[in-house]
C-alpha cells in the first residue's frame, strides 16, 4: 500500500509540476595530461595535468597541477619555456586576433601569481614538442632555485568568443578529443602536442620540458541551479502532505 501512496502522489505532483525537472549548470571541461618527457620514448606517469574548464562564451580557465609537490616551473635557456601553449584565431581580415593591441591583453593571470607574467603571441621552442603560438613565462633566473610551484592558473578572454577544441569538436564514448571544431579555439602544433612545461622533477631531481598530446573531456555531473532547490523541495514537502492525507483518509475507512 505504501508504495502505491507514494506513487499516486508523485505521480499527482509531477502532473501539478512541483516535481518538475530541475535546470542544470554544468560547464565543459577537458583535462590534457603531461605525460611524455624529452629524451624518452612513448608515454610515461603523468608529471601533471592541464585542466580547462569554458567559464562563458568568451572565458576558458586554464590551470596546471604537478602530480609530485617538489616539482615547479623552470627556465632552463635554450629552446625551453615554462608553459606554451597554442590559440586559433580565425577570420583574422575580419577580426584581427593576431594584431599587437588584440591578443596581449587577452590572457589574466590568477593568484597565485608568484613569478608569472604572460609572454604573449608569437613562436615559442619547447624541444622536442615544436613550437608554440602563446608561452606563460617567468620572471627570474634559470633553474630550480628559481623555479615556481603550482599551480599556474590563467585565464584566456576572448570578446569574440573562444572554446577550448571548437564549437562541433568531436569526442569518443571515452570522452577524447576527436577533431576540432570551428571558431576561435585551442589546438595542438603541428606535431600533435597541446601543452609544454619546461619543469625541474621533484622525483628525479632533472629538469627537462613535458608534454600533453590528449584531451579528456571530463563528465560532469548535473548540478541544479540555486533556484531550483527551492522547488525540489516545495515538491517533496508536497508529496509528503499527500501521503500524511491519504494516510489519515485510510486510517477512517478501516
Amino acid at each position: 500500500m505504501k508504495k502505491y501512496l507514494l506513487s499516486a502522489a508523485v505521480t499527482a505532483l509531477s502532473v501539478s509540476g512541483l516535481m518538475a525537472a530541475p535546470a542544470v549548470a554544468n560547464a565543459a571541461v577537458f583535462v590534457s595530461e603531461l605525460v611524455y618527457r624529452d629524451g624518452a620514448t612513448g608515454p610515461q606517469t603523468p608529471y601533471g595535468s592541464v585542466t580547462i574548464t569554458e567559464l562563458n562564451a568568451d572565458s576558458l580557465k586554464v590551470e596546471v597541477d604537478f602530480t609530485n609537490a617538489n616539482t615547479v616551473f623552470v627556465n632552463t635557456g635554450g629552446p625551453h619555456n615554462p608553459f606554451v601553449f597554442n590559440t586559433l584565431y580565425v577570420d583574422q581580415a575580419t577580426k584581427p586576433h593576431a594584431a599587437a593591441t588584440d591578443d596581449p591583453n587577452a590572457i589574466t593571470l590568477d593568484a597565485p601569481v608568484g613569478k608569472f607574467y604572460d609572454a604573449g603571441r608569437g613562436s615559442f621552442e619547447n624541444t622536442p614538442f615544436g613550437t608554440f603560438t602563446n608561452e606563460i613565462a617567468l620572471n627570474t633566473g634559470n633553474g630550480q632555485v628559481n623555479g615556481q610551484q603550482d599551480p599556474m592558473i590563467f585565464t584566456v578572454y576572448d570578446p569574440h568568443g573562444i572554446t577550448f577544441a571548437g564549437i562541433g569538436a568531436t569526442v569518443s564514448n571515452t570522452g577524447l578529443l576527436l577533431t576540432t571544431g570551428t571558431g576561435d579555439h585551442f589546438t595542438s602544433n603541428s606535431g600533435g602536442w597541446w601543452f609544454s612545461a619546461d619543469i625541474y622533477d621533484g622525483a628525479t631531481g632533472k629538469t627537462y620540458n613535458v608534454a600533453a598530446r590528449d584531451a579528456i573531456e571530463q563528465i560532469q555531473n548535473a548540478v541544479p541551479e540555486p533556484g531550483t532547490w527551492s522547488l525540489m523541495i516545495v515538491g517533496f514537502g508536497g508529496a509528503g502532505a499527500m501521503l500524511r492525507r491519504r494516510r489519515a483518509g485510510m486510517a477512517a475507512l478501516a
